[in-house]
């Protein structure tokens, strides 16, 4: 008999996907042998956001939702706590969601107040004293409040700070059968709702009621965040790919439209598709053109996607492929991991240090923009122990309505 087993039934009634008991002791146990294996006591992380939140959500498998900062203090021994703003007497996460949650720290801080700033600072010092902690592992220092981390190492000049970072994305990278499991369901959202798109996309609609279409269908099939960018022009034109806040334009018959699905499913993780559809036509020769050669750069890609490459590596190739159809460089990030981040180690960049192993999960998504198209296709791939296995089933081709 496991906790979720034995929940409460507030927990059974309000939580529609929870990470299984299996799971969550599985990372905990490997976090914790990694930390006692490198001398670090206690582990900060702090989220606040589900796009870029995985990190407080790996640790307790509860979001951070709305830029309200949650911080969670993972020991190398024993259970964690967690500190979010809330009243002290009623802290967050209810009481009733508390799975390897020992203690509830609570403060009525907000970033938008200043003078609140160190307020959650104050009860990680405290907890630092009380637990003789030594050394203490920052995971993503980039995500925490800087005055924060400074409050933290001005206060106890005794204590040794690391990044941990490092230590904790190379196992989160990797993923378990539970969690595979999990990144599948969402994919499968992702196939199905792109596929309804010909039923849903007409002339003289709005690009932001096509998104809010497609918000309510993944609402109802267990999505908790989403990101839908979109971009429509006449044909000959290139759609482009915006983000909401432009996404105001009138789609007209003759028009081509882009659309891209960035969304979590149920339990948190995230996946991403992009499909282009004509409206009462067929694609331009420049627009057939970018969208094959985006296609085949996928596939280049992925190709090269074995347990071991380097990201770096399969940059540079990737490049010169390029150069060949007569391209300029790759800029931008066209492939990376993904998990309960949108975007997740590894990247694809200069710099990634971290090598691709088995059960990685990657979006690959190749951009071919020229004057007057813009192809661009995105699809899941698992890393297997001989390569990788596209998880998408959506076709990879041009839709004509």
């Amino acid at each position: 008999m496991g906790w979720i087993e034995n929940a409460s039934e507030d927990y059974k009634a309000r939580i529609r996907f929870p990470m299984s008991d299996r799971e969550m002791q599985r990372r905990w146990t490997i976090v914790q042998a990694a930390m006692q294996k490198n001398g670090i006591d206690v582990l900060i992380a702090q989220n606040a956001d589900q796009y870029l939140g995985g990190y407080f959500r790996y640790f307790t498998d509860i979001p951070t939702e709305q830029s309200y900062p949650m911080s969670v203090l993972f020991p190398a021994k024993g259970e964690m706590t967690t500190i979010t703003s809330a009243s002290p007497t009623n802290p967050l996460p209810p009481e009733w969601c508390d799975r390897g949650i020992k203690s509830r720290l609570g403060a009525p801080y907000f970033r938008t107040f200043n003078y609140t700033d160190l307020y959650d600072a104050k009860l990680m010092e405290q907890y630092i004293v009380d637990n003789h902690c030594k050394v203490v592992g920052l995971v993503a220092p980039s995500l925490l409040n800087s005055k924060l981390v400074g409050y933290l190492n001005k206060q106890l000049p005794y204590v040794e700070f690391v990044d941990a970072t490092d230590m904790v994305d190379e196992i989160k990278a990797v993923k378990s059968l539970d969690e595979i499991e999990a990144i599948k369901r969402t994919v499968l959202i992702h196939d199905q709702i792109i596929q309804t798109m010909p039923a849903i996309i007409r002339p003289n609609m709005y690009e932001y009621e096509i998104r809010a279409e497609i918000n309510k269908m993944l609402i109802n099939k267990g999505s908790e965040e989403n990101l839908v960018m979109m971009g429509s022009a006449k044909s000959g034109n290139k759609t482009g790919k915006f983000h909401s806040f432009y996404q105001n334009r009138k789609i007209e018959d003759g028009d081509d439209v882009l659309v891209m699905i960035e969304a979590n499913g149920g339990g948190g993780y995230y996946a991403e598709i992009v499909r282009t559809f004509c409206i009462g036509h067929k694609p331009s020769k420049e627009l057939q053109r970018a969208w094959d050669i985006s296609v085949e750069m996928q596939d280049f890609t992925a190709d090269l996607v074995k347990p071991g490459a380097d990201c770096a590596e399969m940059l540079e190739k990737y490049n010169k492929r390029l150069a060949s159809y007569g391209l300029p460089p790759e800029t931008r990030l066209f492939a990376h991991g993904q998990g309960y981040d949108l975007v997740e180690r590894p990247a694809f960049f200069k710099g990634e240090t971290m090598k691709v192993k088995e059960n990685m999960f990657f979006a690959i998504h190749p951009e071919i923009v020229t004057d007057k198209a813009f192809g661009n296709v995105c699809d899941q791939f698992l890393v297997t122990a001989n390569g990788v296995e596209r998880v998408q089933t959506t076709p990879r081709e041009i839709f004509v309505i």
